[in-house]
């Protein structure tokens, strides 16, 4: 089993058909057991999210403490008990990561039109189904899209996202003014994630090629590469491209390429296309280390008499609304690869 594999397949629970009606759908909160069925669907309807970890929020504050593990943690005694470097103690560092949710508030609506069920659903526990369905596979289409994206420049969000959320890119990239990191002791900013500048050395940016693959891998500490944990992330016509060259490769590894019957690993790291990750960046890193934590309180409401909902002619307009953070656990445990060329189409 690849490690894409096993982190997808922590992710998946079996979940028992629950019966939802239309009640459960309009109250304070999701229902705890609808709140988990609404936490895994939506993971799986969006590829990214199958592999991040999933944090369930108590409180929209708080602070995961982090202990650093620097290159040497200890120091040694004298056979009398003195320390031999006439230090008096050996601490180890301590941090936080902290989650923020406060005003990041998010809502979707979904209007339900009549025609919609009329002669077609029997019953409101199908209704119910339908409409929660809906938001689980539109909330984790745009946590993830959000989620990449949110504060970068050029993230072809909306303003208002760009300054209401930082996403995983934007967070490596330094915007996590919050959190009190810890470094190793072998970067001297603990604040970004270490990167590899895929320019040719005068600012025009480069390919995706084996030289890219190798100069981020160089790039995270030595102490965290493994390739059963790290992936690298990038845009699906990224690894498109990448597989193309490979093709135009005449021994084993063009033909399997162009085939299909072998996996793109550079250096033994799997590839992951993801959708809505932008084609200028690469992330190595191990998908667990970065985390969506979502505020337990996700509420739906259901209006079904309004002006509206008869002026349209809708069974009903449904909400739904909740509040998020994003975060990278260890920012020194991975490498973004910048300055990289758009994909070529031929």
């Amino acid at each position: 089993m690849t490690n894409i594999e096993g982190a997808r397949e922590q992710n998946k629970t079996s979940v028992q058909k629950q019966t939802i009606d239309t009640s459960s759908l309009n109250g304070a909160q999701l229902p705890r057991d609808l709140y988990e069925r609404f936490i895994e669907r939506q993971q799986k309807s969006a590829d990214l999210l199958e592999m991040v970890r999933v944090e369930t929020l108590p409180r929209l504050e708080m602070g995961v403490p982090k202990i650093g593990v620097p290159e040497l943690s200890g120091d040694v005694r004298t056979e009398g008990g003195e320390d031999e470097t006439g230090t008096t103690d050996s601490d180890a560092e301590t941090g936080s990561v902290e989650f923020n949710a406060t005003d990041q508030s998010y809502y979707i609506q979904y209007d339900l039109k009549r025609d919609s069920v009329k002669n077609v659903i029997s019953d409101a526990d199908s209704v119910a189904d339908i409409i929660l369905s809906h938001f689980e596979r539109a909330w984790g289409n745009d946590i993830q899209n959000i989620g990449i994206n949110a504060g970068r420049t050029g993230s072809g969000l909306p303003t208002t996202f760009n300054n209401t959320f930082d996403g995983w890119l934007s967070i490596a990239e330094g915007n996590d003014t919050a959190s009190d990191r810890i470094g190793t002791g072998e970067e001297a900013d603990a604040s970004t994630m270490p990167a590899y500048d895929h320019s040719d050395g005068s600012g025009t940016a480069q390919p995706v090629n084996t030289t890219m693959f190798n100069g981020m891998i160089q790039t995270v500490p030595e102490r965290y590469r493994d390739p059963d944990d790290l992936v690298f992330l990038t845009s699906k016509s990224q690894v498109q491209s990448y597989a193309y060259g490979l093709t135009e490769r005449e021994d084993a590894l063009g033909v399997a390429a162009l085939l299909g019957d072998n996996d793109v690993t550079p250096f033994e790291y799997d590839i992951v296309g993801v959708s809505y990750w932008p084609d200028d960046v690469a992330m190595l890193v191990d998908p667990s280390n970065l985390v969506y934590g979502l505020f337990e309180e996700v509420e739906i409401t259901q209006l079904t008499q309004t002006d509206k909902t008869m002026e349209r002619r809708l069974h009903s307009r449904n909400l739904i609304e909740g509040q998020f953070d994003y975060q990278i656990e260890e920012l020194q445990a991975g490498a973004l690869g910048e300055n990289i060329a758009a994909p070529t189409l031929s």
